[in-house]
């Protein structure tokens, strides 16, 4: 008997685990990246939700809950995509710095203090405001820093140094696995991938990390290091 509690104990959660994850994977990514205000407080509600029928005997219902939370956040997040969900819901950019002047009006309305101000400026590189030309507290909570031309990094173009473009590198093995989705992003196949490790003489077992550029043929392989 006590085992049989036990053993529903286990399942009941592991399957809110479950569907908490692909209910959160449903709402989208940016509930993960960008964390907006709603989708903080999904967040927090589907997780306190989720958790209540391990204390209680409640199941279905939770379900039900957690189901009518998603279609909630979906409908607010559509919201947003109108200027009048995005002022009420997310709110605005508040620029907290301009040309290397502190906006102290605009620091309390957004309740930031000048110490949390200038130990962000410093962790991005910039130890001194006269470094930065603006800085925007955006909606969803990071702040933007544009330096002023002087501080801005040395680029390639500024150097006027003509490049090839390398392209994006797509993975074709990982951890000793074939990624055929990828293979077939580049029009290559399984049979080149092995085609290309037989020049080389390495078996993909042997393979970390893999890929080929966008823009070439070009296979770059990082091999596992075996541990000594």
């Amino acid at each position: 008997m006590v085992q049989g509690v036990y053993e529903m104990f286990i399942l009941k959660i592991f399957s809110l685990y479950l569907i908490a994850i692909i209910l959160m994977r449903f709402m989208g990514k940016s509930t993960i990246v960008q964390m907006t205000p709603y989708d903080l407080v999904s967040v927090i509600i589907i997780g306190t939700v989720a958790s209540e029928p391990l204390i209680s005997t409640e199941y279905l219902p939770t379900i039900k809950a957690l189901l009518v939370l998603v279609i909630l956040h979906i409908l607010f997040s559509r919201f947003t995509l109108f200027e009048t969900g995005r002022r009420l819901f997310l709110g605005e950019p508040t620029l907290l710095i301009k040309k290397g002047q502190i906006l102290d009006n605009n620091l309390k309305r957004s309740r930031v203090s000048v110490a949390q101000l200038l130990s962000i400026l410093r962790s991005n590189g910039y130890p001194k405001v006269s470094d930065v030309d603006y800085v925007i507290l955006e909606p969803i909570g990071e702040m933007s820093i544009i330096p002023k031309i002087e501080n801005t990094p040395v680029t390639v173009q500024h150097l006027r140094i003509s490049m090839d473009e390398e392209g994006l590198p797509i993975a074709v093995v990982i951890d000793g696995h074939i990624q055929k989705k990828n293979l077939d992003l580049l029009n290559k196949n399984e049979s080149w991938l092995l085609e290309q490790l037989k020049k080389e003489n390495i078996e993909i077992s042997q393979i970390i990390y893999a890929f080929v550029s966008d823009k070439s043929d070009k296979l770059i392989i990082n091999r596992r290091t075996s541990s000594t």
